[in-house]
C-alpha cells in the first residue's frame, strides 16, 4: 500500500507530507538550494529543514518541522515578542549564511535585482506562511526555493512587509487582523531585533517599495513566460494587491522612516 501523501501549501513547488518527511517537486534551482541546506546543517543553524535526499519520483526529501504555520492573522503574530524572535532568527540565518559560497556552475531560481557591498544568500520570501511557530515561538523558515544572493537588507524589508504588516487598513483586515496594528512601532521593534544598521535604516521605505514592486513584476514576468504557479497568482490579481501595499508605504514613508531613527 503506497504511503499517504498529505498536501501542504506551496507557491513555487508541489509539496506533500509523508510520515515525518516533506516531499517537494524540484527545478533547475534545486542543486543550489540543497548546497545551502547542507551548509546550514554543517554550521548548526536549526532554523531550516534538513535535506534527506531525493525520492524515486525525483522529489527532494526534507525533514518535517512540527508546529503551526500561520496562513492568516493569528494572535501569535500580534505580539512584540513574535517580531523580536523572527528578527533574531533572521539575523542568525544571515550569520550562518555569511560564509557560504556556491560553485559558479550552479544557478539559483533567479538573479538578484539588487547589489551592495555585502552580499549573502537571502531567503527572499520570509513571511508568516513560511515560518513555523511552536508554542508561540518561531523555530524555522520554510520554502527555500527562491533563495539567491542579495544584500541582507533585501530579506529584512520583505520580512518587515509581511510581518508588520506594511499594508493599509483593508490589507490588514484581509490578512486576518481584527484591527490595524501600530505599524510604525512594529517596524521599529522588528528592525531593532534584527540589529539593522544605521546605514540600512536610512531610506528603508524606498527599499521596501522596490522590494514590493520586484514581487509584483516578478509574478507578471513569470506568468507571461508560462509558469503555471505564477499564472495562477496573476489570474488572482495578486500583483495589483501587492502594489496597493507599495502605495501605502509611499504615503506613510515619513512616519515609517522616522520610527527607525535613533532615539
Amino acid at each position: 500500500m503506497p504511503p499517504v501523501e498529505e498536501p501542504l501549501p506551496g507557491n513555487v513547488s508541489t509539496v506533500v507530507k509523508i510520515g515525518d518527511t516533506v516531499r517537494r517537486s524540484t527545478g533547475p534551482w534545486t542543486p543550489a538550494v540543497h548546497a545551502l541546506l547542507r551548509h546550514l546543517e554543517r554550521v548548526g543553524f536549526e532554523g531550516a529543514p534538513r535535506l534527506l535526499g531525493v525520492d524515486e519520483q525525483g522529489r527532494e526529501i526534507l525533514t518535517y518541522i512540527s508546529g503551526e504555520v500561520p496562513r492568516r492573522g493569528d494572535p501569535t503574530l500580534e505580539t512584540d515578542l513574535a517580531l523580536i524572535e523572527v528578527g533574531s532568527l533572521l539575523r542568525r540565518y544571515h550569520e550562518a549564511a555569511a560564509d557560504f559560497a556556491l560553485s559558479s556552475r550552479v544557478g539559483w531560481h533567479h538573479r538578484s535585482e539588487v547589489s551592495g557591498p555585502v552580499m549573502l544568500v537571502c531567503h527572499n520570501d520570509i513571511s508568516p506562511r513560511n515560518t513555523v511557530f511552536r508554542d508561540g515561538h518561531p523555530v524555522a523558515f520554510l520554502d527555500w526555493d527562491l533563495a539567491s544572493p542579495a544584500p541582507p537588507a533585501w530579506d529584512v524589508v520583505h520580512a518587515a512587509w509581511q510581518f508588520v504588516p506594511l499594508t493599509d487598513d483593508a490589507g490588514c483586515s484581509r490578512l486576518g487582523w481584527s484591527s490595524p496594528p501600530d505599524r510604525a512601532h512594529r517596524l521599529r521593534v522588528f528592525c531593532d531585533a534584527y540589529g539593522l544598521s544605521e546605514e540600512d535604516r536610512s531610506g528603508f521605505t524606498e527599499l521596501v517599495v522596490r522590494r514590493i514592486e520586484t514581487t509584483a513584476s516578478g509574478i507578471e514576468a513569470l506568468a507571461a513566460a508560462g509558469v503555471e504557479a505564477h499564472k495562477r497568482l496573476d489570474a488572482k490579481n495578486i500583483p495589483e494587491w501587492v502594489r496597493i501595499d507599495s502605495r501605502w508605504v509611499v504615503r506613510h514613508a515619513r512616519e515609517l522612516d522616522s520610527a527607525l531613527l535613533p532615539l
